[in-house]
């Protein structure tokens, strides 16, 4: 079916317009977001919403073309999802070590920001280099336990264990060096 053709389905209203763009352009779609998310899920997810959202563009709009419209909507449907995945992994990192590293958030804090990160390089200095490894990709490198596991031959449950052990070793470390924690 040609573009024009789909593009007149979308302004009756038809459903079949849907249907059509799938099948014209479904893998070109997949390819788009599959290159943008890690997961197959993730991106299935990002082409089905830019189906919804093409839905809702057309009409009023007519794109002279349908395939580069369609590409530019899971483009950015892909890098939203991207980012709010980010965003919500960097949450939960900072929760992680918040627990460890007191939050430097007034002009004072930020001057002992200074001695903290030199606390926590000789801490990673003088640490195991497994431990090291797990410590920066998780929190330098904001990779998941599971990406973690994977690269270094893990389960998951053991980088988790891991990772709860470094903070409470850092903790202690900084504790041990006057760094308050609470």
């Amino acid at each position: 079916m040609e573009d024009s053709q789909i593009i007149e389905l979308y302004f009756e209203r038809n459903e079949q317009a849907i249907a059509e763009t799938q099948a014209k352009y479904g893998r070109l779609c997949g390819k788009i977001a599959c290159g943008i998310l890690s997961r197959p899920e993730d991106a299935e997810e990002a082409v089905s919403t830019s189906y919804i959202k093409l839905w809702n563009a057309i009409p009023p709009k007519r794109p002279q073309s349908l395939c580069g419209y369609l590409c530019a909507i899971v483009r950015n449907t892909a890098l939203n999802v991207y980012d709010s995945m980010r965003r919500r992994s960097c949450e939960e990192l900072y929760g992680e070590l918040a627990e460890v590293i007191p939050d430097t958030v007034t002009a004072d804090d930020r001057l002992d920001s200074a001695e903290i990160t030199g606390y926590l390089n000789e801490f990673l200095h003088k640490s195991k280099p497994k431990n090291r490894d797990i410590f920066t990709g998780r929190y330098y490198f904001n990779l998941s336990v599971r990406d973690i596991a994977e690269r270094m031959g893990m389960t998951e449950t053991a980088v988790k264990t891991r990772l709860s052990r470094i903070r409470a070793d850092l903790r202690e470390y900084l504790i041990h060096n006057g760094v308050s924690v609470d």
